[in-house]
């Protein structure tokens, strides 16, 4: 039998073996590199899914994308569930997910609001807004804004001074009044000795001595308000000094030169204190004399009822001789009044104005909302609120002046406010009754009612009304000078003293502020109010001033040029920390969905998130048997690994 040889066979399958091994090494080596594509592919397409389900009402009423999750094991089971028909799918790339888990999501409310502040500039910033300010003019308006607010508590500051200064005035008043009432009870007593009637002097003696010793406190009054105005006048130096840095120069000027005449007033009071605190000492004296007169009237009319009772006498008492000496000494009670001109002559005119300032502090609302129209009673009801549940600190970035004059834009676009609190923006569809109606007011005020809201937002725009206003009317010569004309009816001083000057500064600040309720009531009726107001722009005279004080009601102004109470409303917004207001557009945005969803919560609002997945993939052209029969393994699988990030 012939024997064949098998070496070629042999080697042929072995060569045949290695080269199927290469092959099936490269083709595993692609297969792999495909998986890892395929694997890559699939969780972008589920991570795609999981932010394609974002919350569909927030988009619509304000263009906000967000996809809505409590808990990160939420969107841990819906992208497991988007990318599982992936793998599923009988294929080159069999694997199986063993866990995903979220390495990191952000929130709306995360990071100060960053992530609502992105979502808003991404929909501004392709739009075509008509916008009340622009880029160039922003920061300058901002800056007017803050010198408007300084110029108002620094005036507000001093006119409390001025009335402290007319106060003392009063004081003054009190110690000339009483002088002249001593020199009448001089002069009746005088009269009463020419009449030898001692026993009607000594009454009217007795009520001139209780008159003197009423002067010790009246100077002690006027000494006590004369040191507390000194005092707080050099705190509101200090004060000033802080204030002034948000001031322009010519502003510094003017204010300087109005405190001046406060410094100037106190000064001035100096001198004529000696005189005042003189009257003191003078009046221990002036009681000691007129009690010894007494004495000596009463010594005179025992004289006289001892004469009458002798009857061995004919004549009667030469009474003039008893009484001359009387008289003598009596007139020798010196009695002069102040020296100087002082007090309050036209007291009316001062409560009008007064009035003002009055009414602006007990009733603002009731002065400045036009004729009929009533305050909303909305509440703030919603709890778990963006504001109240997450600290509104600072955040890594900063945006920048355009980025804050676009989301005002927005709000403006999309929130309601005072004069649309009956419906939303055309742009907003979330509908219903309940919550806030005045929203941008609340993005300001951030109180939890419309009416506390709108008094803030009031008090502000006041505030910049007056701080302009007062301006204008220091830089207005003929204003100056009809305010000084004013000051001098109310003081009776004819010449330019300081106290002239600084009740000018009076004058000028409650014009300021009235013109400024008149101000706030056209724009709350609808009408504009220029920033920087000229002659032709100002509604409200001195006359009109003391009528207002007067009857207790302001006249509706404004006009038809300059900004409406919207864009007042955004100045404001503009000088306010944008990561407060952000979250209290969240408050309202929140609170609005909470309408049609009770369940919806801003801090649900997914932007960003990443996710690690840990997966097997199995061999399909190469396996390593020997290894994993070692390792105990049954099956043909190596670890995989995905991560995968989406934001809107």
């Amino acid at each position: 039998m012939k024997v064949l040889k098998g070496q070629v066979t042999i080697f042929i399958s072995m060569v045949m073996m290695c080269i199927f091994a290469l092959l099936c090494g490269l083709l595993e080596s692609a297969r792999t590199a495909g998986a890892r594509w395929y694997l890559q592919t699939s969780a972008a397409s589920a991570m795609d899914s999981v932010f394609s389900q974002y919350h569909r009402q927030l988009w619509d009423s304000y263009r906000l994308l967000f996809v809505e999750y409590e808990r990160e094991e939420e969107l841990e089971a819906d992208f497991s569930g988007f990318i599982k028909p992936y793998l599923e799918k009988e294929g080159w790339y069999p694997m199986e997910i063993q866990k995903v888990k979220v390495e990191e999501w952000l929130g709306a409310t995360d990071d100060g609001g960053a992530y609502l502040e992105k979502e808003i500039l991404d929909y501004m910033k392709y739009g075509v807004w008509d916008m009340d300010f622009d880029a160039d003019t922003v920061d300058k308006l901002k800056e007017d804004g803050q010198q408007a607010e300084a110029v108002k508590d620094v005036a507000e500051v001093y006119r409390g001074h001025a009335k402290d200064a007319l106060k003392l005035e009063k004081a003054l008043e009190n110690i000339s009044e009483s002088q002249r009432t001593q020199m009448d009870k001089k002069q009746e007593a005088l009269l009463q000795l020419h009449r030898y009637d001692g026993s009607g002097f000594c009454r009217t003696a007795t009520e001139l001595i209780r008159e003197f010793k009423r002067m010790p406190g009246l100077v002690k009054t006027y000494s006590k308000q004369a040191d507390v105005l000194a005092q707080k006048l050099g705190q509101s130096r200090s004060f000033f000094e802080e204030k002034k840095e948000d001031c322009s120069s010519l502003a510094e000027r003017q204010l300087e030169t109005e405190i001046y005449q406060f410094e100037a007033y106190v000064d001035q009071d100096g001198k004529r204190r000696r005189e005042i605190e003189a009257l003191e000492e003078q009046s221990y004296a002036q009681i000691a004399l007129v009690e010894s007169v007494i004495e000596e009237a009463l010594e005179v009319e025992r004289i006289i009822r001892e004469w009458e009772s002798d009857d061995d006498e004919d004549d009667g008492p030469d009474l003039d001789a008893l009484w001359s000496p009387v008289k003598y000494h009596f007139q020798q009670l010196s009695i002069r009044l102040l020296s100087f001109s002082h007090g309050v002559k036209d007291k009316k005119t001062e409560n009008w104005l007064k009035q003002v300032e009055s009414l602006y502090n007990s009733g603002l609302l009731d002065l400045v909302l036009p004729d009929g129209k009533a305050v909303s009673e909305g509440i703030l009801e919603n709890t778990e609120l963006p504001s109240g549940s997450e600290i509104c600190t600072g955040r890594t970035e900063e945006g920048t002046l355009l980025d804050h004059l676009l989301i005002n834009e927005y709000c403006g676009k999309f929130f309601r406010y005072f004069l649309i609190e009956e419906e939303y923006n055309q742009n907003v569809g979330v509908k219903g009754t309940g919550g806030l109606s005045y929203e941008i007011e609340y993005l300001i005020g951030g109180k939890s009612a419309d009416e506390e809201n709108l008094v803030c937002a009031v008090k502000r725009l006041l505030a910049i009304r007056e701080g302009l206003n007062l301006l204008h009317i220091m830089g207005d010569g003929q204003k100056r000078q009809e305010a000084q004309k004013l000051a001098m009816a109310i003081t009776g001083v004819t010449g330019f003293s300081p106290l002239v000057f600084l009740t000018a500064f009076f004058v000028m600040s409650v014009w300021a502020l009235g013109e400024s309720l008149m101000d706030i009531r056209g724009l709350l009726a609808g009408k504009q109010v220029v920033i920087f107001k000229k002659s032709e722009h100002w509604t409200l005279d001195l006359e009109q001033l003391l009528a207002m004080g007067r009857e207790g009601r302001s006249e509706t102004g404004g006009g038809e040029d300059g900004l409406g109470y919207l864009s007042w409303l955004k100045i404001l917004l503009f000088m306010d920390e944008i990561v407060c207001q952000e979250y209290r557009m969240m408050d309202m945005i929140q609170m609005n969905i909470c309408r049609r969803q009770s369940s919806f919560r801003m801090r649900r609002g997914i932007y960003q998130a990443k996710i690690q997945g840990s997966l097997v993939g199995k061999h399909v052209f190469f396996s390593l048997g020997f290894v994993e029969r070692i390792a105990g393994r049954k099956d043909h699988c190596y670890p995989m690994e995905v991560a995968i990030e989406r934001s809107y």
